[in-house]
């Protein structure tokens, strides 16, 4: 049987509507602003943001020198941003009625950030549905608030610029506990701890105190 033009048309525009509010879904928006924030968008291009701006999976956002930006997600988890910081919403996923699909992992390429989790972090009992990928080990949580900076090596043939501490991701928690996972082992942060992982490759593990980091 033959469908007609205009009913096929009629169609894909009743597809497309159904289909554009889960296109311009954001998962999350710009809640605070001090200084210079952009995003690149899956596409390549390159956008300034402000407050109230929308960001999306798949979004690297960064923050300028002297900048600070707050991210509030649809779950009620928030992410702030140092200066400095890069970060990329690599997966999230929040439907209200259905934990079950829980799913949120961002990628925090350089500088550092304070997470206060939703109910992604808080609510489901597989631990795998949060995740904060940094350059040496993975961040597990269940309903927490905690930081995280990465304190990138130097280049090849150089060293270290004597005002930072040495190359790596440290971790403090202010509220609950997350666990810190490297070289095959899981590291447990409770709060008053200082976690750090040098090498992913290599176990992460409990340090006396978090380093003075200046710039």
């Amino acid at each position: 049987m033959q469908v007609s033009t205009p009913r096929l048309f009629v169609r894909a525009l009743a597809a497309a509507a159904l289909l554009a509010p889960l296109l311009a879904f954001a998962q999350a928006t710009v809640q605070h602003l001090s200084g210079t924030l952009s995003v690149q968008r899956p596409d390549g291009s390159v956008l300034a943001l402000a407050e109230r701006s929308d960001v999306f999976v798949g979004d690297v956002i960064s923050t300028e020198r002297d900048s600070y930006a707050q991210l509030r997600f649809t779950d009620g988890g928030q992410v702030t941003l140092r200066p400095s910081t890069q970060v990329k919403i690599e997966a999230y996923g929040y439907d209200e009625g259905r934990p079950e699909r829980d799913n949120f992992a961002m990628q925090l390429f350089q500088g550092g950030l304070r997470s206060l989790t939703g109910l992604i972090g808080k609510r489901t009992t597989n631990r795998s549905a949060y995740r904060m990928l940094t350059s040496t080990a993975t961040i597990g949580i269940r309903g927490t608030d905690y930081s995280a900076i990465d304190i990138p090596a130097p280049p090849p043939g150089q060293s270290a610029p004597p005002n930072l501490p040495p190359p790596g991701v440290y971790v403090t928690v202010a509220d609950g506990q997350i666990a810190l996972i490297a070289g095959g082992v899981e590291q447990v942060v409770g709060i008053g701890q200082v976690g750090f992982s040098s090498n992913v490759n290599l176990p992460p593990r409990l340090v006396p105190r978090l380093p003075t980091f200046r710039r």
